[in-house]
């Protein structure tokens, strides 16, 4: 197996993590807890890798998130570190380059910066002792190692709240490199830090900033008027804000924003000033114990307004770190990975820190400082041209995206070429679909142009890999992925709670689509959840994780930390799994999202969504909604627009060039264009799904559910209360208007 442990020279340190087989495809039953030997759970899984105990960090040694960069800065001292296009604030674009900050300029630009956060925070004009937040600033270099040591207090409830943290640092931003900088100088000094979302709203941001009583936010300079704003609405709820540190040159800031800033009592600076402070006035680091709070997630589910801080522990960043490294090699010199998944959210922390802690160059997107009605995906390509990275991690909608624009680019070819690479791509499909590992390289084929081009046009040139979470993707999209562009897919499943990403496949899996075996620093049980028609006899059923991987809490909600975290340490993840022969689990389910239709039959959705988008690669979303006092089931479905244009014309003949969105769309709700879709996508599902779980209704758009309409998470989970009353009127009209469109029994069972 390629990984950092396998053939390690650079950091011998890391030599000491026992090592032992194929870590994406063993299984191992662990020891139980008396309690949990009852027929409702099954045996505790653990990675046969390593099945003794539970592996916590790559070495005692290093142990915490800053230990671990800090390693990497001296093995990779001259090696690049952190990379991003230089930005003409002017021109408002970037440079067709990467520059790079080697891991030396790197640890040396991060402690400038820890330093000066700590020195112009005690030097704020608003400081203001009364202020429990702002006393720990003023004693956060005398009460730094306290911080991780259990030191409790009890709110109004008499619940047990943590107190043993820093003054929090807020940072509000896209990914940048600065935004690494800033988290690297954070762990470095035992500040702990938390994230404000781009998509959240101003009740949420104002939320996190009252829970945290964050005296510093670190930003883009396009969210400052925003945070004053903040500052100005809500007084009480932002009352510990002084101090508002700009990533992009000040001099850009509007300069009417100084005299808002001066009245709601806020200093504003820049990153390079902070830095420029810390140089003048250094501070030795101030390493974290492995217990002490390096981040506070927030985590992006359907608790709307008021969202739960998931405490991340340094032992648990660095347990996460460890896990990557077990299934992904270390880095070569040239090793490139592209930073592009939000930073806000814990999976890209977690694969970013794995980047640095093995000497991958990172490589940030591109300013977009001030613009908007960009393409996301668009900015991500021309990215990955200039970058050419060696791997990067990937939502499943973009690879659906990326899986319509690569079969848009062979029909492009000519005839000989598309027949040529189309009979290459099967070729690899089926070798790859004979074991595990088979990577279907053949020097003679991936040498035709037409075929080698299909990777150049991606940006893809030297990629090897990337990884996906956070939501379904159809196993056919991964396996014509990894045929068509040569690459392989890691597939991987977790939660904030649990450090993101806890389970792996494989990258060249031969059963793609499931989530892989469980990391080496954690273990897991399933729980029967029979009434959901889930049990552990057939291996399914509630996933249940431990370890040290696992969150410490919510912080200030010691009420929903027990809820989910049972007192043998227990974390009850709500999700539904089926386990392999192999170990491997595949989320099916969620344990709340079901319902009862008129019929009495209990319906759950997520399941019925997961089902359809596998099998139909025709529809790349949809939310199924059901009605106790209906006997069946309808959907929001989104189509690609070249999905749909082809559909149109191979079932209606409807072939109008220049057809634009609206028209499309006008045309596939039509009844009989809607009635022959359903047909389609039923019969790929049959087999899979019980009568009563059919669509017999569908509402079809471009891309319904967006964060812009506020009914899928940042992370898109679907928000389902939200998204029932944002589509309430297309869900009438598809009950009460044109309601089944299939014939049915009493039972609602579709007869098709």
């Amino acid at each position: 197996m390629s990984s950092l442990f396998s053939d390690c020279t650079a950091a011998t340190a890391f030599s000491r993590l026992p090592f032992g087989e194929d870590v994406s495809k063993s299984i191992s039953l662990g020891p139980d807890s008396n309690k949990y030997n009852s027929a409702n759970y099954s045996q505790t899984f653990r990675n046969k890798a390593y099945s003794e105990k539970l592996i916590d960090s790559i070495h005692p040694d290093l142990n915490t998130h800053a230990k671990l960069f800090n390693n990497a800065a001296k093995v990779y001292a001259d090696r690049p570190c952190l990379g991003a296009r230089p930005y003409d604030y002017s021109k408002k674009k970037s440079a067709n380059h990467y520059e790079y900050l080697t891991y030396a300029e790197t640890n040396a630009k991060k402690r400038r910066i820890g330093a000066g956060i700590i020195k112009s925070l005690n030097d704020n004009q608003y400081l203001n002792l009364d202020l429990e937040p702002h006393r720990k600033i003023a004693n956060h270099l005398k009460d730094w190692k306290n911080y991780g040591v259990p030191n409790y207090l009890r709110d109004n409830n008499d619940h047990v709240i943590e107190k043993s943290c820093s003054f929090i640092l807020s940072i509000f931003a896209v990914n940048r490199l600065e935004w690494m900088l800033t988290d690297l100088a954070c762990s470095a000094y035992s500040i702990t830090n938390t994230a404000l979302y781009d998509t959240l709203g101003p009740d949420v941001s104002q939320y996190i900033l009252n829970l945290t009583e964050s005296p510093i936010v670190v930003c883009t300079i396009d969210k400052v008027r925003a945070l004053l704003n903040l500052k100005k609405n809500y007084p009480k709820e932002t009352k510990a804000l002084i101090s508002i540190v700009v990533m992009d040159p000040i001099q850009y800031l509007d300069p009417s924003l100084y005299g808002l800033a001066k009245e709601f009592k806020v200093e504003l600076t820049d990153l390079e000033a902070i830095e420029s402070l810390g140089k003048a006035n250094p501070i030795q680091e101030l390493p974290p114990s492995p217990e002490a709070i390096f981040t506070i997630s927030f985590t992006s589910g359907t608790t709307g307004s008021r969202p739960k801080g998931a405490m991340i522990p340094h032992r648990s960043a660095s347990s996460y770190i460890t896990f990557i490294a077990c299934y992904e090699p270390q880095a070569k010199r040239s090793d490139i990975a592209y930073i592009f998944l939000p930073l806000t959210h814990l999976l890209e922390r977690e694969t970013s820190a794995f980047a640095f802690s093995t000497g991958y160059s990172l490589g940030f997107p591109q300013t977009t400082v001030g613009q908007t009605g960009l393409n996301t995906f668009s900015i991500m390509v021309d990215d990955l041209r200039v970058l050419k990275p060696t791997y990067m991690s990937i939502v499943p909608r973009l690879l659906t995206r990326m899986e319509s624009l690569i079969k848009e680019k062979v029909k492009q070819l000519n005839p000989e070429e598309q027949r040529k690479v189309n009979k290459i791509i099967q070729y690899k499909l089926r070798e790859q679909a004979k074991f595990d590992g088979s990577a279907a390289y053949d020097a003679n084929l991936d040498a035709y142009p037409p075929y080698e081009n299909l990777r150049k046009f991606i940006g893809y040139d030297r990629l090897r890999w990337v990884q996906t979470a956070s939501a379904p993707v159809a196993a056919t999209t991964l396996a014509y992925l990894k045929a068509s562009l040569n690459m392989g897919i890691r597939q991987m499943y977790g939660l904030t709670e649990s450090g993101a990403a806890i389970t792996c496949t494989g990258a060249y899996d031969a059963q793609a689509g499931t989530c892989g075996s469980i990391s080496p620093t954690a273990e897991y049980k399933l729980r029967s959840v029979r009434e959901m028609g889930y049990d552990i006899d057939k291996l399914q059923g509630e996933v249940m994780l431990r370890g040290q991987q696992m969150f410490k809490g919510y912080y200030y909600n010691q009420e929903e930390t027990d809820k989910c975290i049972n007192e043998h340490g227990w974390f009850h993840s709500g999700d539904i799994a089926t386990v392999d022969e192999n170990g491997r689990i595949t989320i099916i389910d969620r344990v709340k999202n079901f319902f009862k239709l008129a019929q009495g039959e209990y319906v759950s959705p997520e399941k019925i969504e997961n089902r359809y988008l596998s099998a139909n690669p025709i529809i790349n979303q949809l939310y199924v909604h059901g009605n106790s006092l209906k006997s069946y089931l309808v959907g929001i479905a989104g189509i690609d627009y070249e999905q749909g244009l082809k559909f149109l014309n191979g079932e209606f003949g409807i072939n109008r060039i220049g057809m634009s969105e609206e028209e499309m769309l006008t045309h596939m709700n039509k009844i009989e264009v809607k009635t022959k879709l359903l047909h389609v996508l039923n019969d790929n599902v049959r087999g899979q799904l019980n009568g009563f779980e059919l669509l017999h209704n569908i509402h079809i758009e471009i891309n319904p559910l967006t964060v812009e309409r506020d009914v899928v998470t940042p992370t898109f989970k679907l928000k389902r209360p939200v998204a029932q009353k944002f589509f309430a009127n297309a869900i009438h009209k598809l009950y009460e208007i044109e309601q089944s469109l299939f014939a049915e029994t009493k039972l609602g069972i579709a007869k098709l």
